[in-house]
């Protein structure tokens, strides 16, 4: 940082990462081999990118902030694997400009990301997985309990379900404050999600799925057979949830937050179908 005259930007949500043992614990968990692809998210001053262009094939690093195109390009230099990208990750066509050029290999996706951005990143990888093997991330420990918690208490939400849909998760390890450069005010976490190459539950309407989901959680302290009805685009009515409810076994009074992801995934099969048939 003193080198380059580099501060870092809370507009940005920028805390560098420092401490090394936490950098090669995650890369640890990332399980990298010489047959990798990694895509790194939010390089910053190249802490991480450089151990991990020493493990994987090829390093695909994506960064927002051009004032840090001159410690990252010295990483370049010195590495030879290494491929910056200038752009906001969520600005980026990673098919195109990663998946493409990888020739079948695996795609590990790495990253520090910065708080404010999470849950965005998060969902664009999962919701556009093709070619992704693996996400390891640093995140707010709170987001991190959120993204793997389970059915029946209150950090078990739609961001739950979407996580433990399309990957088997885990969290790995905590990291303090002092591990980073400014201090963030809470702890961090890191999170590995294993991307399930088939899907672990039937869902005959993804898209209908994700809606019944978004409707349980938008009113998550109104009974599911209020919170699907009243949402204005499932379809249903609080009739038509109950029925299915009893179908399930489960009480017409329950709500959102007890239903495990392949419940969800039960009512929406039934709801979509009587969705069809009086739409």
């Amino acid at each position: 940082m003193e080198r380059f005259d580099i501060r870092p930007l809370k507009g940005l949500g920028q805390n560098f990462l420092h401490d090394m043992n936490v950098v090669e614990k995650i890369v640890d968990c990332a399980e990298i081999s010489k047959e990798d692809i990694v895509l790194e998210v939010g390089p910053g001053l190249g802490v991480m990118t450089g151990l991990l262009a020493q493990r994987a094939y090829k390093v695909f690093a994506v960064e927002t902030d051009r004032r840090l195109e001159q410690p990252l390009n010295l990483l370049k230099e010195q590495f030879g694997n290494i491929e910056l990208i200038f752009n906001d990750i969520m600005k980026t066509d990673i098919k195109k400009e990663i998946i493409d050029k990888c020739e079948g290999r695996k795609v590990k996706v790495v990253a520090n990301l910065p708080y404010y951005i999470t849950t965005p990143v998060v969902m664009l990888f999962l919701e556009n997985n093709e070619g992704i093997d693996s996400l390891t991330l640093m995140v707010q420990k709170e987001v991190g309990e959120r993204m793997t918690a389970d059915p029946g208490g209150k950090e078990y939400g739609a961001l739950s379900v979407s996580v433990k849909y399309y990957s088997d998760a885990s969290v790995k390890f905590t990291v303090p404050p002092h591990c980073f450069t400014p201090r963030p005010n809470v702890d961090s976490c890191v999170i590995t999600m294993l991307i399930r190459k088939e899907r672990a539950y039937k869902v005959d309407d993804e898209q209908y799925f994700f809606k019944i989901v978004k409707a349980a959680f938008g009113q998550r302290r109104k009974m599911l057979t209020n919170a699907l009805a009243n949402a204005g685009y499932t379809g249903v009515t609080r009739e038509d949830v109950a029925d299915a409810l009893e179908k399930m076994g489960l009480s017409a009074t329950v709500r959102g937050e007890v239903l495990s992801v392949e419940e969800f995934a039960n009512l929406s099969n039934i709801l979509n179908g009587k969705n069809k048939i009086t739409a």
